[in-house]
């Protein structure tokens, strides 16, 4: 199924993207929780993760991040080391 996303920044073109096949099944499944450091964020990311945790036929472990500044991106180091070591992310923002 394909992702619209949006940049604000660029013209209107619609881009559609397909996800990254990450197979979930009784293997070993990790989840990165990637917050962007402001207040809540990390609340909000563990309450869906303990949401889709109990969805799952199998135990999944959550890997906490959080990122360097909520106004920049995720720096490519934090970005490598995530897709070494997760099947997905989820990331998040407060306040």
């Amino acid at each position: 199924m394909p992702i619209a996303l949006v940049d604000p920044t660029a013209s209107a073109v619609a881009t559609a993207l397909r996800l990254a096949r990450r197979p979930l099944g009784s293997r070993h499944t990790v989840a990165a929780l990637v917050s962007n450091g402001k207040p809540n964020s990390d609340v909000i990311l563990r309450g869906v993760f303990e949401r889709l945790s109990e969805r799952l036929n199998h135990p999944v472990e959550a890997l906490e991040y959080t990122k360097e500044s909520a106004s920049r991106v995720l720096s490519e180091e934090m970005t490598d080391l995530i897709v070494r070591r997760c099947n997905f992310a989820l990331v998040g923002v407060g306040d």
